[in-house]
């Protein structure tokens, strides 16, 4: 019994090194990935149709098969799982992109579904209004692949816009990675991919505008001198308006106080105006320069219970209320449409 234990445990041993090593190997199979240029309008209008080409190369470092995954980065009110599709030309064949199901967990993902894995990967890649999403594909078929193989491809996609028929400024975003490794890298150094060799890529666009459409303007892009949280509400909703006196100078700069002057309009026709420099309008200070103020919009417009307030405009003035600041530092006033996600 004694002599039969220590060739169990070399056999175990054996076993363990052969799993780790079969593990490296599905690990570390597939291709080093980098999107080298991506094609897209500057501009569209709400409900167009835009197509957005990304260019891929891949350098692959062992045999494999894998799918290809696909997220991309939009505002929530575009409903991309809706509203974008893909498909992909290459050297190793074509095919058609699938929704990801929010069921399927992202390898190294920690247990996070792709979606939620490239948002802790890559948060929402710049910009300034966090009322984004990853929207994520992955390839419909598997593609096959040698030690050595250098691939070209192309993914072509097709994204309506404006599904919240807000005109909007916005920094679109892409990731490519394969079903197998996730947001892995393996060290290696291959010529034109970085010091480091990933098995994914990112790329962040530069600022895409939509025009159009009958909502406020969302600039997810532009330092703003005010922003509403949250981005959509309701007039039931608590709403915090945030004032940055630091984004430009304005003629409340240096203000040892600043207040709300706003005005409700009611579903009725009513104006409500409530401008007064007292402690319910004053927006305490916080850091950075930014000043906030958070309102019941029911209670402060003081609406009753058959009105519903539809939007609201509003200046931020100082103590005397002889200075107002409004949109882009003009004497037009800040905008904001009451309205559910």
């Amino acid at each position: 019994m004694n002599m039969k234990l220590p060739r169990l445990r070399i056999k175990g041993q054996r076993i363990w090194m052969l799993t780790a090593l079969v593990i490296l190997a599905i690990v570390f199979s597939f291709c080093h990935i980098k999107i080298t240029k991506v094609t897209i309008p500057a501009t569209a209008v709400v409900g167009d149709v835009v197509p957005i080409k990304l260019d891929l190369d891949l350098s692959c470092n062992s045999d494999g098969s894998d799918k290809l995954i696909l997220g991309v980065l939009m505002p929530k009110g575009w409903k991309g799982t809706q509203n974008l599709t893909a498909s992909y030309t290459g050297s190793k064949g074509n095919g058609n992109f699938v929704m990801t199901p929010l069921s399927t967990l992202a390898p190294h993902g920690d247990g996070k579904n792709w979606p939620d894995y490239m948002r802790a990967t890559f948060g929402i890649a710049g910009n300034l209004i966090d009322d984004m999403e990853w929207v994520v594909m992955q390839s419909d078929v598997p593609f096959s692949y040698a030690n050595g193989d250098k691939i070209t491809g192309s993914l072509n996609l097709q994204l309506k816009v404006g599904a919240d028929n807000n005109p909007t400024i916005v920094k679109l975003a892409y990731v490519v990675a394969n079903t197998t490794n996730g947001f892995t890298s393996d060290g290696n150094v291959d010529a034109g991919y970085g010091a480091t060799a990933e098995y994914y890529n990112e790329y962040i666009g530069d600022c895409f505008t939509v025009t159009g459409g009958t909502g406020d303007l969302v600039d997810f892009c532009n330092p703003q001198l005010t922003t509403v949280s949250p981005p959509k509400s309701l007039d039931n909703d608590l709403v915090t308006l945030t004032f940055n006196s630091n984004v430009i100078k304005t003629d409340l700069t240096g203000s040892d106080a600043v207040y709300l002057c706003a005005t409700g309009i009611t579903n009725d026709g009513r104006t409500i105006i409530i401008c007064e420099q007292t402690d319910k309008t004053i927006m305490k200070p916080t850091s950075g320069g930014r000043y906030e103020i958070t309102i019941w919009p029911r209670a402060f417009f003081g609406v009753n219970d058959s009105q519903t307030l539809t939007n609201m405009t509003y200046f931020i003035t100082d103590k005397t209320g002889t200075k107002k600041i409004g949109y882009g530092n003009t004497s037009a006033p800040f905008t904001y449409k009451f309205k559910c996600g």
